[in-house]
């Protein structure tokens, strides 16, 4: 039974380590299982939309979203036609908006910096892809990439004593038509209120975020999932690119909420009013390009759609306060089973005590500490009784050992045996795992964390540690780590013989090689976890100083 043990538990740790890295090889992105059920009835391609309240088609085999129509290019101004921009700016952000086409030029988040590659300085985090010709708030009427805006081209300064600004945007087309953009910036939120006018047209349009609008990083590293995020029917949806079976998706229903993400940023248009509202549009044009439009119904004469527009970190405070379960964007649980609810249960505790401690401490790594204490005071009597189970069993291996050699050919009776000692003695052969097993979803947990929340990005701990989210540069924390498992598993009581034990003993040195590009806030979580159960060892064998020790010789 031992030897299985020690096998089960290597294949174990080998499944949950390098599956992820081997799915993320085969397909090119990691597994990311959205928070709801499947949505395969709602996700179609245009020309199989059903027809939904929200919806109204006249020919359903006819597409919804043409070539022509799918995003809007802003044209080069013409010669004698200079670009006029409007540059917004307050204590979180600095927004370029421009009079071709009425449209989002420039998005940096002030607060939220990245060092040059080629200058070395930090720079604020942009969320308008540079170089773009499909850019945020362009509609797709008639003439609408060539028109002309007018607007009060002063910079809009906004702070403690301006906290709001209004800027209003107006084109007037050679035959009457008239296109109103109306933003309301607020100094301290990310939050942007918008309404678009319109008067003189009778046909439906589709209003975009553009291009990659609020992705930063399409980095290959464990845990993003930069693409498309919709809540729809109180379903959230997702859609990478790479992992897009056509082009364009289509969604009907009732959307609470869509935009595009990349880990830590977000760009999120909310609807205001139901009525006029059609389906959500996903394109994709390559394996880094994704764009999403919404459709809007109108009459002859004006109509007035309006919408909260959330542009910037995936705050989850900030998320949380819209009421619009905007904060379901934060993926807490993409590792393996990361995103079942037992998981996730766990992970937002886990998150909320996080915050707590750092509101004291100002220190997620302390913050860290505090709960891996916490966690093991809770576990400490399961803990305790399975040290005393691995006690019990080592004190019964010689009576194991004559079962295994007089019953050594006859397997059932061998068995019979065994669990008729283990009755009688009152012992669990498995005891000695339950520990680990039990704080397998805390460990996901806290990995999820790490890896997905902004609160820990570029969070430093102490000296070199400089970001808990990324490894260690130094590898000095998994080395250390590597060690507290080797002291830890060479002062533990054994049921194994002399090569079983040899062969675990190779354990420490695969979690160390494993940890190593491993988050530096879970290596300190491993350490810190292990150190206090060498210590609770310490106290143990001290009680009964009869505790057998590893036999290596």
């Amino acid at each position: 039974m031992e030897k299985r043990l020690v096998v089960f538990i290597v294949i174990s740790l080998l499944i949950i380590f390098l599956y992820p890295f081997f799915i993320s090889k085969m397909t090119g992105v990691v597994p990311n299982t959205p928070i709801s059920p499947p949505q395969e009835a709602a996700k179609q391609t245009p020309d199989a939309l059903p027809l939904s309240p929200q919806t109204t088609i006249t020919d359903q085999k006819t597409p919804l979203v043409t070539e022509n129509t799918s995003t809007q290019q802003l044209a080069p101004p013409e010669p004698g036609e200079p670009e006029v921009l409007k540059i917004i700016e307050s204590d979180l952000f600095q927004i370029t908006l421009s009079n071709r086409g009425g449209v989002i030029k420039k998005w940096a988040l002030k607060q939220y910096t990245e060092p040059n590659p080629e200058s070395g300085l930090e720079e604020a985090i942009e969320l308008v892809p540079p170089n773009t010709t499909q850019f945020p708030l362009a509609l797709n009427l008639p003439d609408e990439s060539n028109r002309i805006y007018e607007f009060d081209n002063a910079t809009l300064h906004l702070n403690k004593s301006t906290p709001k600004g209004t800027v209003v945007m107006r084109s007037v087309g050679p035959d009457g038509t008239t296109i109103t953009k109306e933003l309301q910036f607020t100094n301290e939120t990310y939050l942007v209120e918008l309404a678009v006018s319109t008067e003189g047209f009778d046909q439906a349009y589709d209003l975009s975020l553009g291009l990659n609008f609020g992705i930063h990083d399409w980095g290959e590293q464990i845990g993003r999932n930069a693409g498309s995020v919709s809540l729809i029917d109180n379903e959230v949806l997702r859609d990478i690119p790479k992992k897009m079976e056509t082009p364009t998706v289509t969604y009907s229903g009732k959307t609470k909420w869509f935009g595009l993400e990349d880990k830590y940023f977000i760009s999120a248009l909310i609807p205001r009013d139901e009525k006029g509202i059609g389906p959500v549009v996903i394109q994709t044009d390559g394996e880094q390009k994704i764009s999403a439009r919404i459709r809007l119904e109108q009459a002859n004469g004006m109509h007035t759609h309006r919408f909260s527009m959330y542009v910037g970190p995936k705050e989850y405070d900030r998320l949380n306060a819209l009421k619009v379960n905007l904060d379901e964007s934060i993926d807490f649980g993409w590792f393996i089973f990361g995103s079942l609810l037992p998981v996730r249960m766990i992970a937002k505790p886990i998150f909320y005590l996080l915050r707590f401690f750092y509101s004291f401490t100002q220190n997620y790594g302390i913050s860290i500490i505090m709960i891996t204490v916490l966690i093991k005071a809770i576990f400490f009597p399961i803990t305790q009784k399975s040290m005393k189970s691995m006690k019990s069993m080592s004190s019964i291996q010689p009576k194991i050992a004559a079962i295994r050699k007089q019953w050594a050919k006859d397997k059932e009776k061998l068995n019979a045996e065994l669990m008729k000692l283990y009755k009688t003695e009152k012992v669990n052969p498995l005891g000695g795992c339950l520990p680990i097993f039990v704080q397998i979803p805390v460990f996901i947990s806290l990995y999820n964390i790490l890896y997905t929340t902004i609160e820990l990005r570029h969070a430093p701990f102490f000296l070199w540690v400089t970001d808990l989210s990324a490894k260690d540069p130094y590898y000095v924390l998994p080395i250390i780590m590597g060690g507290t498992m080797f002291l830890q598993q060479y002062t533990a009581p054994t049921t194994m013989d002399a090569m079983q034990s040899k062969i675990m003993m190779f354990l420490p040195a695969v979690y160390t090689f494993f940890f190593l590009n491993f988050p530096s806030g879970l290596v300190l979580y491993w350490l810190v976890n292990n150190t206090l159960t060498i210590i609770q060892q310490y106290m143990t064998n001290k009680d009964d100083p009869k505790t057998p020790t590893p036999a290596l010789n």
